[in-house]
């Protein structure tokens, strides 16, 4: 169609350009359109999440867990009309809580099959026990590393509601609901019968662009008949891992919050760090249910010492222990300060200098009443000549220290796993500690035999 303006041949030459950039724009308006729209987004983003979760079970991490326990400090007042208030009423104003106690344990963790299996670190196998029955004492949950992403964006039956634009951190992100019904729910809870399954429910927010996560929540609903906790609820915040040639998607942090029947308040900070492809390798086990998991060199072989019941033995640290940094889980050494031998004997069947091996079991630093630290160790293998033995000994606690600083020594712990200890009070004002190499503590054998 010739213009007035004469640009006949101009516009002749150009109508291919122009449709191409026509296609272009209504391309760019779909994809925009797509990219924007909050199905579209979720749809995106469940599928690449799903791929994720799938990728975990190549890779462990190291989970560190830092525990903070809340009591009243604030005597409560009896009210004129004696009624029991509600178990799960929340405490009154001039009630409040303060941190009476910390500790921290730290783990190894990875997925299969959709379940986290975590280890100690250093252990070159995963244990495929409850999380609970490996720490055994204080709050732990699993989910963080994997799990959530598993069961939220993988699994039938979720609900999801989109709530609208976010800002954070001068991005804007979409927010979701999302619920879990009880009968699509992997998530469970302890109750004085058992594990139970529970409905849960929470918040998401994805980046529209990249349809990357940014930050869930987690919450209970109507924790089953029987659980120590009201309400029990996870916020985590995520970011990229590089590894190798994979990305992985990891929280940054994880909190925990537990709000207990009696009245006091747990959290539990969770990071992941070290991470790496997983491969298995060999390790000497002597005793499953007993041993701390503490990993052995490769190259070692199995001992024969067998060490009766009552010996006397004392133990110096090759490397200091920082309460700053150190947790349950961690390995620990020491050398034996003078050979273990029978009594009347010239034999030593342990010789001095040999080095004992096993894990930290506790890292507490107690605030209320008295300040504190507990440090206990276990040991449950000794290298004599590079052959690896077992080695059980406990350190009796300073009953009087104990009594003094109103050091309570109760464990969910039985048989050898709880008498193979030893537990030292530190008594101080400090906020860390450290326990120097060459520190010296006095132990007594409990009775192995060879193998």
């Amino acid at each position: 169609m010739e213009t007035e303006d004469g640009f006949r041949e101009t516009q002749a030459v150009n109508v291919p350009a122009v449709r191409s950039i026509l296609v272009c724009l209504a391309a760019a308006m779909a994809y925009g359109q797509a990219a924007h729209d909050p199905q579209a987004v979720l749809d995106a983003a469940r599928s690449r999440l799903q791929a994720m979760a799938q990728n975990l079970e190549k890779y462990v991490c190291v989970e560190t867990i830092n525990r903070s326990y809340y009591q009243r400090v604030a005597p409560r007042k009896a009210p004129a009309t004696p009624a029991p208030p509600p178990a799960c009423a929340p405490p009154p104003p001039n009630d409040p809580y303060q941190l009476a106690t910390t500790d921290r344990v730290r783990l190894e963790v990875t997925v299969s099959q959709g379940a986290e299996l975590h280890s100690w670190p250093g252990a070159t196998r995963f244990d495929e026990r409850n999380v609970d029955d490996l720490i055994r004492n204080g709050p732990v949950s699993t989910g963080s590393f994997g799990a959530y992403l598993n069961s939220i964006f993988g699994q039938p039956g979720v609900a999801y509601q989109y709530k609208g634009e976010q800002t954070a951190n001068g991005k804007t992100l979409y927010e979701y609901a999302y619920q879990v019904p009880l009968a699509a729910s992997h998530f469970e809870v302890k109750t004085d019968t058992g594990w139970r399954p529970s409905a849960y429910e929470g918040e998401f927010r994805l980046d529209p662009q990249s349809y990357e996560l940014a930050s869930l929540t987690v919450r209970t609903v109507d924790p089953p008949v029987g659980t120590a906790f009201c309400q029990a609820g996870a916020t985590l915040d995520y970011q990229r891992v590089h590894i190798g040639d994979s990305d992985l998607l990891l929280p940054r942090q994880a909190e925990l919050q537990i709000e207990l029947k009696n009245g006091p308040e747990t959290r539990n900070v969770t990071t992941f760090a070290n991470c790496r492809e997983y491969q298995a390798e060999s390790e000497i086990v002597f005793d499953d249910s007993a041993s701390t998991g503490a990993a052995a060199p490769q190259a070692a072989g199995r001992g024969r010492i067998a060490l009766p019941i009552g010996l006397p033995v004392t133990l110096a640290l090759t490397s200091p222990i920082d309460t700053a940094a150190a947790a349950a889980g961690d390995p620990v050494e020491a050398k034996v300060v003078k050979g273990i031998r029978r009594p009347g004997s010239s034999e030593d069947l342990v010789p001095a200098g040999a080095i004992v091996r096993g894990r930290i079991r506790r890292v507490e630093h107690h605030l209320l009443p008295s300040p504190y630290f507990r440090i206990v160790l276990a040991f449950n293998r000794v290298d004599v000549n590079s052959a690896i033995s077992p080695f059980v000994v406990r350190s009796e606690p300073d009953k009087e220290l104990a009594e003094k600083l109103n050091a309570n020594f109760d464990l969910r712990d039985t048989g050898i796993w709880y008498w193979g200890v030893g537990t030292f009070l530190f008594p101080t004002n400090k906020p860390e500690i450290v326990i120097p190499a060459g520190f010296e503590s006095k132990w007594s054998t409990l009775a192995t035999g060879g193998r």
